[in-house]
C-alpha cells in the first residue's frame, strides 16, 4: 500500500500523490515472514514457553501490555521485556495472570497440546 507524504504537524495538508519511499509498502523490499515453531519446554525452556502463553492468552482475551502491567504491579516496558522472553516471568507474576485470564495457572507453563485428527478429519 503506498502512502503520500504527510507531516503531522502541518494544518493544511496537501496530499500531492507523491510517494514517500520511507514509508511506501512496497512487497518487494519485504522479506518473507516466516512463521515461527511453537516454543517447546526442551528447545527453548520454560520461560520461553511461558512467555509464549501469556502473549497467546493475552492476544485470545484482547488484553494489552498496559493492562498486564498495572495488573501485576509493572511498567509496560517490563512486561514487554518479559513476553518477548528477555526476563523470566516470576511464579507469582505467573499466578496473577492466571488470576486475571481466569485460567489455572499450569495452561500457562505448559507445552499446549497438539491437536489430534480423527477419522473423519475434525480436530479435537
Amino acid at each position: 500500500m503506498a502512502r503520500t507524504n504527510y507531516d503531522p504537524l502541518d494544518r493544511d495538508p496537501i496530499f500531492d500523490g507523491t510517494l514517500d519511499p520511507d514509508i511506501d509498502d512496497d512487497a518487494e523490499a519485504r522479506p518473507a515472514v516466516r512463521p515461527r515453531p511453537a516454543p517447546t519446554l526442551n528447545r527453548d525452556g520454560l520461560a520461553c514457553l511461558c512467555a509464549a502463553a501469556i502473549r497467546f492468552e493475552a492476544a485470545r482475551r484482547g488484553l494489552s501490555q498496559m493492562q498486564i502491567a498495572a495488573e501485576v504491579g509493572l511498567s509496560r516496558a517490563a512486561v514487554s521485556d518479559r513476553f518477548r522472553g528477555r526476563t523470566a516471568w516470576t511464579l507469582d507474576q505467573v499466578g496473577v495472570i492466571a488470576q486475571l485470564f481466569g485460567c489455572d495457572p499450569a495452561v500457562l507453563v505448559n507445552e499446549p497440546r497438539k491437536p489430534v485428527r480423527d477419522v473423519t478429519g475434525n480436530y479435537w
